[in-house]
């Protein structure tokens, strides 16, 4: 049985955190949580959705109003200001994973910061409920990634997943969500 997928999209061999000046927590925190875009980012590929070195998923203006006609809540499309027609792509819908299942390792927590360096182990992703994902599109509770590229997982329902193919979507693939005890 398939629960739904982590969505995964192609890098488009940019970074956002380039021309960004981070302070010194940044690198124990998410994207996320630093929530800055670079307002000198580029992009001038025509891929639908896309992710960077840092780890921030971009959509085009397509995929936004894919979105959008879908009546897709919990999402949020930040304008990049030297990318037009592209956006930084937010989502706020929170699933939780189930840590203690799947051997998810928090490396080197620093208190002043109150975050971690490190948070590995994503892949497969195991939810503390057991039960199909609804149309829409989701966030982990837990930012993977090393230092300031920490990122939310993306999980999308088994219907949005039809629905992203059934529209010719490019450049994006899932990994299934299964039972864990399948």
């Amino acid at each position: 049985m398939i629960f739904g997928y982590v969505l995964f999209a192609y890098s488009n061999d940019k970074s956002m955190f380039k021309d960004l000046i981070l302070n010194k927590c940044d690198k124990y925190s998410d994207i996320y949580t630093i929530n800055r875009v670079s307002p000198s980012f580029k992009l001038k590929t025509q891929k639908p959705i896309s992710t960077t070195h840092d780890h921030f998923t971009i959509v085009s203006e397509d995929f936004k109003n894919f979105c959008l006609n879908e009546n897709y809540t919990g999402l949020e499309f930040v304008n990049l200001p030297s990318a037009p027609g592209f956006y930084w792509f937010k989502i706020h819908n929170t699933i939780l994973l189930n840590p203690e299942d799947k051997g998810i390792r928090f490396i080197n927590f620093n208190s002043d910061c109150n975050g971690y360096e490190e948070i590995i182990g994503a892949t497969p992703a195991y939810l503390k409920i057991e039960e199909k994902i609804s149309d829409g599109f989701f966030r982990s509770d837990i930012c993977f990634g090393s230092y300031e590229t920490k990122t939310p997982l993306k999980i999308i329902g088994i219907e949005t997943m039809e629905k992203l193919k059934k529209k010719g979507f490019k450049g994006i693939y899932g990994s299934e969500i299964k039972p864990i005890y399948e």
